[in-house]
């Protein structure tokens, strides 16, 4: 689960989209019901000045009688926390856990059993570990390359998709924006607004206008691993959209042809070798006006 997503929840400052990204995740309802039994609990007013005069009364009735043993009310007592705590063991359990990665930070897991994934930057991935032997499921933000050893069914849920292996080598990105599923060996089934596609080795799909599109794949793992992003007949905003995210800046484009589409790779250690490897075979300019402020435009385009 996105961590950053459910501080604002908790703390009340998220928006109608952080809410919808949130419910995409199934230990969110978890949280939704902690959150309204907590709210449900009223503590009752009390009075200080009458507290303090019966106590006295109590204590003073206390000094005349004879003490009684009562160990019907400490076998409750006891039988209470013995229940909380075995609720809270529950609860805790129930916890997904969580690994993130920062920009231009990559990092590589070992799952519980022995599958491997490798998150590219701004990337979060949750699961199970306590039932991980009975539902291997992951959710995840951001882009990842899975090496899924064989076995049960291996499911990876997205904000806008799920894609469901057995044993097989995959990327997947969906940073809120692009959704684009790649596969390297065996065979993904993609799922997309209730409608399932298979992916064989050296297809990808990419979701573009509530649809997804099939293409070809001609390299043997995601570029990216090698600081590389690259694209086979791609519309140029989502090229652009990797990019903002890549060098962590904002790239405002001026009468650009929405249509164009763009098959290359770009680098992740040279800004301007990338927006040039992007805009010179479609015939665009750029300005880097700072560090984190970028124009493309067309070369017609006049200023």
């Amino acid at each position: 689960m996105n961590t950053q997503l459910l501080d604002k929840w908790l703390n009340g400052t998220h928006t109608a989209e952080d809410l919808a990204i949130l419910e995409t995740f199934p230990e969110f309802a978890a949280y939704q019901k902690i959150d309204a039994y907590t709210k449900q609990i009223e503590i009752p007013p009390f009075n200080t000045d009458a507290g303090l005069k019966d106590l006295k009364e109590k204590l003073s009735v206390k000094t005349k009688a004879t003490p009684k043993v009562r160990s019907l009310p400490m076998l409750l007592k006891v039988a209470a926390i013995l229940a909380i705590i075995a609720a809270s063991y529950v609860f805790i359990n129930s916890l997904p856990t969580t690994f993130n990665t920062q920009l231009a930070e990559t990092k590589t897991l070992t799952l519980p059993d022995n599958s491997e994934v490798m998150l590219n930057g701004i990337t979060e991935i949750s699961y199970n570990e306590n039932s991980w032997a009975n539902s291997r499921k992951i959710n995840l933000s951001g882009e990842a390359y899975f090496k899924v050893a064989k076995g049960k069914k291996f499911t990876v849920s997205t904000s806008q998709g799920q894609i469901t292996v057995l044993g097989t080598q995959f990327n997947v990105l969906d940073n809120g924006v692009n959704f684009i599923v790649s596969c390297y060996e065996g065979m993904v089934a993609v799922t997309y607004q209730g409608e399932t596609i298979q992916l064989s080795s050296g297809k990808s799909a990419t979701l573009n206008k509530k649809s997804l599109e099939i293409s070809e794949v001609y390299t043997n793992k995601p570029e990216w691993i090698g600081d590389e992003s690259s694209y086979d007949d791609v519309l140029i905003y989502h090229v652009i959209n990797d990019l903002e995210s890549t060098y962590n800046t904002t790239i405002t484009t001026k009468n650009i042809d929405v249509t164009l589409r763009y098959t290359g790779s770009y680098t992740h250690k040279d800004l301007e070798a990338a927006l040039q490897t992007i805009t010179i075979p479609l015939g665009l300019t750029y300005t880097i006006e700072s560090e984190t402020s970028i124009i493309i435009s067309s070369e017609n385009s006049s200023e």
